[in-house]
């Protein structure tokens, strides 16, 4: 059985606290590393020293993802570490060393998704400043992981599984000997995973299709022979198969929703949001058009709904009833 210590590091994120995981062994792993900011450090240098390590004793620190709650301590890692292994999915690598340039590209593609979607002008200015992004300008520092690949940590060697949909960096990590699966934040045990608007990669056109992709991903690991399941958010857990069968219930359940509002007539993937979501602010509001957009992609496959496009804006209507004005429209890019 690998030796896996959950370290619960705080964040100032609306989420709360984030976990990261101390795999104790040869090479001494680190997955995932917090937000960087002082309190995230002290969290993970307490538990370091609890197992009689410090942070420069660190040999490999793994990124489940590229959001910031898991990988923005990476600069303060590699400070007490330079010596350590950086070991990511290689679609990570436009936004660990594309810098500037790439974080623009990225912002302006998921700028024109929001656009269709009809969020208006002024709110999109609050979308328009750059956010944060690790920065790790040599790639020859990192070890680009590959669907199949394994790695060693902790006593245990991992399969590395790339689970797209809630990042379109996410991997998960699968000891076949014991079952222990490190999930990241492709399966939690208190939310369902959000699937955020992301742009393709670099040379890429067509919109991630998120939820699709999440929902394909949770059907791989449900087939897996999983024991404990290591999330990177709540406490650890068994019965995946369980949750994943409730998580996409839960999804269908929303489509089904979606659907009967849909039947009043068509709507913008925002106004289907505020329908769902009427609650939300702040970055809460981009979340809420991510979901929407994620369950009216599923419809869409499914042959539910369909879309027709106006001055710009993507409108959906249900499939059987009398079509909207507009021609059939297309995402940006698409």
């Amino acid at each position: 059985m690998p030796s896996i210590q959950r370290i619960v590091v705080p964040t100032s994120f609306a989420e709360g606290s984030v976990n990261s995981y101390l795999l104790l062994g040869e090479p001494l792993t680190l997955v995932d590393c917090g937000t960087g900011e002082p309190a995230s450090l002290a969290a993970l240098q307490a538990a370091l020293a609890g197992a009689g390590a410090g942070l420069s004793d660190l040999q490999c620190l793994v990124l489940t993802h590229l959001h910031w709650n898991h990988c923005g301590g990476l600069a303060g890692v590699l400070q007490a570490a330079p010596g350590i292994e950086v070991v990511a999915h290689q679609r990570a690598l436009p936004g660990l060393c594309g810098g500037a340039a790439e974080q623009s590209r990225q912002a302006g593609l998921v700028m024109g998704y929001l656009r269709a979607a009809g969020m208006a002008e002024a709110d999109l200015r609050s979308w328009a400043e750059p956010r944060p992004a690790p920065a790790l300008a040599d790639p020859a520092r990192v070890r680009w992981l590959r669907e199949g690949d394994r790695i060693e940590g902790g006593g245990g060697v991992w399969d590395v599984l790339h689970t797209p949909g809630h990042s379109q960096t996410e991997v998960c990590l699968h000891d076949p000997e014991s079952g222990a699966l490190i999930a990241g934040d492709h399966l939690l045990p208190d939310i369902s995973a959000n699937t955020p608007l992301e742009a393709p990669g670099p040379g890429g056109r067509a919109r991630p299709r998120a939820l699709l992709q999440l929902r394909e991903h949770l059907g791989r690991v449900r087939a897996l022979e999983a024991g404990t399941v290591y999330p990177g958010h709540g406490e650890p857990f068994t019965g995946h198969r369980a949750l994943i069968d409730r998580r996409l219930l839960e999804q269908d359940h929303r489509c089904a929703s979606i659907a009967a509002h849909l039947a009043q007539g068509p709507l913008t993937a925002v106004e289907v949001s505020r329908r769902l979501f009427p609650r939300l602010q702040g970055r809460g509001v981009f979340l809420g058009i991510s979901e929407a957009i994620g369950h009216l992609d599923l419809l869409e496959a499914r042959g539910q709904v369909r879309t027709r496009g106006q001055d710009g804006v993507l409108r959906y209507e249900l499939v059987g009833l009398p079509a909207a004005a507009g021609r059939p429209g297309n995402w940006p890019g698409d």
